[in-house]
C-alpha cells in the first residue's frame, strides 16, 4: 500500500476523478469513501489496492502525460463522482476520454467504474441524446448509486454493503484484467489449435435454417425461453455487448500514425517486387465492361492465430488489393471480426451473474472491424487497415455470425453481382463457448450459414485459407493459400472470383496440390514488430 494515495505501477491502480470542490462541501467525504473502497478491496482480494486521489492540485498534463506514456502493464480504473459540476469540469472530461481510450485498446468495458453521487441533469430520461457525449456513455453503463447515501454515516450497515458491492465487482474485473495482460503482452506462442468436431458432424438441417441469431437474455435471464432456444442449432447467450467500430477507434492518433507508416512501407516494397503481377490483375480486371455492376465484400478472420507474419501480409495485400480495385473502380468492402476480451468479455460475466445456466449458446462479445466501407475510397481505408498491426487486436473469431454480417451489408447494394470473400486460417474457435457448450456449435453454425448463403443463389461466397484448406466451409471454389507466395495467389483468387475464369488463376502462381497444412500441427508464427 502507498502513503497518500501515491501512485505505484505494481499492479492494477484506480484512479478517482472528482471534483474537489465537492469533497470539500461534504467535509471530505468523498475521501473517506475512497478511503474505505481500498480497504474493503484489500479484505476481499488479499491485494492492495491504491486508489490515486489528487488533493494537491496538481495539473492533469504533469500526471496523465506519464501515465499515458507507461506501459500497457499499468492497467488502472478510473471511478468518477458523478455531480452535475463533474460534466462542467474540463480536467474531469479530460480524464474520463483517456480512459475511453484505454479502455477501447483493451477490448474492455469496465475500466471505467462511475459513482452517481448528486442529481445531474445529464443523466436525467429526458435529456436529450447527443448532446453530452460523456453522459451518453454513462448511460450505457452500470453505476454504483450513491445518491440515496449521501448524508448517511459511512459506518452504516447499508452503506458498508454498497462499498463492499462495489469491492466485489473490482475484484471480478482485476481477475480478468490480468488475463488480458497475460494475453496482451505475451510473446507469440504455436498457433491455437482449431478442435475439429470430436464426431463427425451432423449434416446441418437448412430447412429449419435461419439466418436471424436470437438472444437468450434481454434484460434479465427467462429460464423458458432460454429452454426454447436450446431446441435450435445456434443462438447467443445476450448480444448486449457486441459492437459494430471503425479500427481507427481503438488507437490514438500518434499510434495509428506509426502504424500506418509501417503498413506503407511493407506496401511499397511489396509494389515494387510484385509489380508485373499487379499490373496484370490489374489489366485484366480492367477489361471487364460492367465492373461497376460487381460488388465484392472481403471478410477477414481476426483471430489471435492470425497473430505475426500472418496479420502483416494480409495487412499489407489487403491495402493492395483494395486500391487496385479502386483502380479498377469495382465497388469493394474490407471487413473483420474478432471479440472485444478473452474468456467470455461481459457476456460471460453475465452469465455467472445469472447463475451459469447450461448450455448458454454463444457466451462472448463480438467486436465487427469496419476497415474499409463501399463508397470510401482506399485512402480513407488505409489507416484502419494499419490497426490490424496493432498487438492485442486479435482475440477469438466467431465466424458464423461475421458471414451473417458481411452478407446482410453486401445485401444493400445494388450490383447484379455480390461476391464476399472470407480470409481466414482455419475453424471458429472461443473458448468460452466451445467450453459450455456443445464443442461442434461454432463449426456446425458456420457450415450452415456458408450452405444457406449459397443455397440463396443471390451471393458468390468463397474463401481463402492462409495454409489450410477452408473448402469444408466456404465450398469448392475455395483456395488454400500458401502462406509463401500468399500476395500473388491472393491475386489470383480475386481475379478468379470477379472474372469467373479459373484459368487466370494460375497465372498467379495458385497453389500446388500437395495437401494443405494440418492447423494441430501449425508452426509457431514469427513475432515481427509492426514499427520497423
Amino acid at each position: 500500500m502507498f502513503p497518500g494515495g501515491q501512485m505505484t505501477s505494481k499492479q492494477p491502480i484506480a484512479f478517482l476523478s472528482y471534483v474537489r470542490s465537492d469533497d470539500d462541501h461534504d467535509s471530505g467525504r468523498i475521501t473517506e469513501l475512497r478511503q474505505r473502497l481500498e480497504g474493503e478491496v484489500k479484505i476481499q482480494t488479499g491485494e492492495d489496492f491504491p486508489i490515486f486521489q489528487d488533493r494537491n492540485d496538481i495539473k492533469w498534463g504533469q500526471v496523465w502525460k506519464e501515465r499515458i506514456e507507461t506501459t500497457i502493464l499499468d492497467i488502472t480504473f478510473l471511478i468518477p463522482i458523478i455531480t452535475p459540476t463533474y460534466f462542467r469540469s474540463e480536467m474531469c472530461r479530460k480524464e474520463f476520454e483517456t480512459f475511453l481510450i484505454r479502455e477501447s485498446a483493451l477490448g474492455e468495458d469496465r475500466l471505467i467504474l462511475p459513482i452517481y453521487y448528486v442529481q445531474a441533469k445529464q443523466l436525467e430520461a429526458g435529456f436529450p441524446r447527443g448532446t453530452d457525449a460523456i453522459a451518453d456513455v454513462l448511460k450505457t453503463r452500470n453505476w454504483a448509486d450513491w445518491r440515496q447515501y449521501r448524508f448517511d454515516p459511512l459506518s452504516a450497515p447499508e452503506i458498508k454493503k454498497a462499498i463492499a458491492g462495489m469491492a466485489s465487482t473490482i475484484g471480478m474485473a482485476m481477475d480478468e484484467l490480468h488475463e488480458v495482460l497475460r494475453a496482451a503482452t505475451a510473446k507469440p506462442v504455436s498457433e491455437k489449435i482449431s478442435p475439429l468436431p470430436p464426431s463427425p458432424p451432423s449434416r446441418p438441417r437448412i430447412a429449419d435454417y435461419s439466418p436471424i441469431v436470437e438472444a437468450a437474455r434481454g434484460s434479465k435471464i427467462e429460464p423458458a425461453r432460454l429452454e426454447e432456444l436450446r431446441s435450435r442449432d445456434y443462438f447467443a447467450y445476450t448480444t448486449r455487448f457486441d459492437e459494430i467500430i471503425v479500427p481507427t477507434m481503438l488507437s490514438e492518433p500518434s499510434d495509428t500514425l506509426k502504424l500506418q507508416s509501417s503498413l506503407v512501407r511493407r506496401v511499397g516494397i511489396n509494389q515494387r517486387s510484385h509489380n508485373s503481377i499487379i499490373k496484370m490483375a490489374e489489366d485484366l480486371l480492367g477489361a471487364i465492361s460492367d465492373r461497376s455492376k460487381i460488388a465484392i465484400t472481403i471478410l477477414i478472420d481476426n483471430s489471435g492465430s492470425m497473430r505475426g507474419d500472418k496479420i502483416s501480409t494480409v495487412a499489407t495485400w489487403i491495402s493492395i488489393v483494395s486500391n487496385m480495385l479502386q483502380k479498377v473502380e469495382i465497388p469493394h468492402e474490407v471487413l473483420g471480426f474478432t471479440t472485444r476480451a478473452w474468456k467470455g468479455g461481459q457476456s460471460r460475466e453475465l452469465w455467472l451473474m445469472d447463475g451459469k445456466p447450461e448450455s448458454p449458446g454463444r457466451l462472448n462479445d463480438i467486436r465487427y472491424l469496419l476497415y474499409k466501407e463501399y463508397g470510401n475510397s482506399f485512402q480513407e481505408g488505409l489507416p484502419n487497415f494499419a490497426i490490424m498491426l496493432r498487438e492485442g487486436l486479435l482475440k477469438e473469431n466467431i465466424d458464423g455470425e461475421a458471414l451473417l454480417w458481411a452478407r446482410s451489408r453486401i445485401l444493400k447494394q445494388t450490383a447484379d453481382r455480390k461476391i464476399v470473400l472470407v480470409i481466414s486460417d482455419g475453424a471458429p474457435v472461443d473458448d468460452s463457448t466451445l467450453s459450455e457448450n456443445d464443442p461442434r456449435i461454432l463449426h456446425e453454425h458456420l457450415i450452415a450459414t456458408a450452405q444457406w448463403i449459397r443455397d440463396q443463389a443471390n451471393i458468390e461466397l468463397l474463401g481463402a485459407g492462409i495454409g489450410h484448406d477452408v473448402s469444408r466451409y466456404y465450398g469448392k471454389a475455395s483456395f488454400a493459400l500458401e502462406e509463401e507466395g500468399f500476395g500473388s495467389q491472393l491475386l489470383g483468387t480475386v481475379v478468379r472470383a470477379i472474372t469467373r475464369d479459373d484459368t487466370l488463376a494460375a497465372r498467379f502462381d495458385p497453389p500446388t496440390s500437395k495437401p494443405p497444412k494440418d492447423k494441430r500441427r501449425a508452426k509457431r508464427p514469427t513475432k515481427i514488430d509492426p514499427l520497423q
